[in-house]
């Protein structure tokens, strides 16, 4: 399947390939155990896009990076999804994994 990713480098790094709780990035604890629980679940996915548009989005809204990685990844590494903004979570890949699953990469201007 194939999937986008904002990254920083080009090419990208393992860096550009980890998940917000690898980075160390944690969940502020807000309401439930349950919630903070589904927040920690995010954190622990590598976030894609269905295209490299709606990636290049986030990129400018958000300042993530300044380029868009399309990757190749399988079915089977599929965590979430959330249609309205083509999000897609990855679990079960290690940052060398997705590394090595890289395409092509462009800027974020020309997604």
């Amino acid at each position: 399947m194939l999937l986008y990713r904002v990254t920083k480098s080009n090419p990208p790094t393992a860096e550009d390939m980890k998940s917000h709780w690898d980075l160390g990035k944690r969940p502020p604890r807000h309401g439930s155990e349950a919630a903070y629980q589904r927040s920690v679940e995010s954190y622990e996915e590598v976030s894609t896009f269905e295209t490299a548009s709606a990636a290049a989005a986030k990129a400018r809204t958000r300042g993530l990076g300044q380029y868009v990685a399309e990757l190749e990844v399988p079915e089977s590494a599929i965590a979430s999804r959330t249609a309205a903004s083509s999000h897609v979570g990855l679990t079960g890949l290690t940052p060398e994994q997705l590394l090595d699953s890289v395409l092509s990469v462009h800027s974020v201007d020309d997604a």
